[in-house]
């Protein structure tokens, strides 16, 4: 009887193998971001240790690089609803090694490289994955720049204005601090490269909106959360067509459209956060300027009293 061709690529081995080793690590359910994110990771140290490429499909989004699981081919693992938490917990097939097309050169080092892998990070959470993925292989400054803020945010009490863990701030005020850091964001903005230039003013905009945000002693948590809607709107118009490798024409295809409709919808919503802060920056205004009248007439009525005795 004629042996069957295999099912899958070296770029499913990899996912496949990854999954496999960790579940022998550990039983704890396995989320689809630590996964995607293990296998660039996996594919990186592949690359450099041993400089053999699988052609894994990855690029880079909102909080740090994942494979392209739509290019894979076909499924080599199960996707359950995870148990305690939103999402899905990815677990392998029982496949055999020959359902895989690998090179005698690939069973060799990928192996390898998935058991580094797993060994530095199998039992990290995803946040220390992401951190890792920032500090490593962030393509450039500005992408590490929205990160350390982004991660600012996220240490703090969300539902308290608190004193941010600022250590060399020499006594700044918070306000003061954050427009330091957006100052240092806007210094490594990318220049000359097409798609960031093409976001330049939207990324002005939103820049000027959160500083207005900060006078305004907006909560950190809705400052957070416009970061958020920032950095959605970079990664979908630029990062993932900037940052990538082995992604097929129909899904840069795909993308083009998603990006449109997303850069629209973050425009709206832009206009619209933009329009409160200045209004209520004019009727702040205003109440100041009755306030000056008011005490203007108070001064005048106590000069008249003062010049009868």
């Amino acid at each position: 009887m004629p042996q069957e061709d295999p099912e899958f690529g070296e770029p499913e081995f990899l996912g496949w193998l990854l999954l496999k080793r960790l579940k022998e690590q550990s039983n704890d359910q396995i989320s689809r971001s630590k996964f995607l994110k293990l296998c660039c990771i996996a594919d990186r140290r592949l690359i450099e240790s041993r400089g053999y490429e699988v052609g894994l499909p990855r690029y880079w989004y909102m909080y740090g690089e994942l494979a392209n699981e739509h290019e894979f081919s076909k499924r080599f693992y199960n996707a359950p609803l995870a148990i305690g938490w939103d999402g899905q917990q990815y677990l392998p097939k029982e496949l055999q090694v020959e359902a895989f097309d690998v090179s005698e050169e690939g069973l060799e080092s990928i192996p390898d490289a998935v058991r580094w892998t797993v060994r530095e990070f199998g039992r990290k959470n995803v946040e220390e994955i992401k951190q890792y993925q920032y500090e490593k292989h962030a393509e450039n400054e500005f992408i590490r720049k929205y990160s350390e803020l982004r991660w600012l945010l996220s240490t703090i009490d969300l539902g308290r204005q608190e004193r941010l863990e600022n250590y060399s701030s020499g006594g700044e005020s918070n306000e003061e601090y954050l427009k330091r850091q957006l100052d240092e964001m806007m210094a490594t903005y990318p220049d000359g490269e097409a798609r960031y230039d093409d976001l330049k003013t939207l990324y002005l905009r939103w820049d000027d909106t959160v500083r207005l945000m900060v006078d305004h002693s907006v909560e950190y948590s809705r400052i957070a959360e416009f970061l958020d809607d920032y950095i959605r709107t970079l990664s979908k118009a630029v990062l993932r067509f900037t940052y990538n490798q082995n992604i097929t024409d129909e899904r840069l295809e795909d993308w083009e459209e998603d990006a449109a409709k997303e850069r629209e919808k973050f425009t709206t919503h832009l206009t619209t956060i933009r329009s409160e802060l200045l209004r209520d920056r004019s009727r702040s205004t205003e109440l100041d300027q009755v306030s000056d009248a008011y005490s203007q007439t108070i001064d005048e009525q106590i000069e008249r009293l003062l010049a009868r005795e």
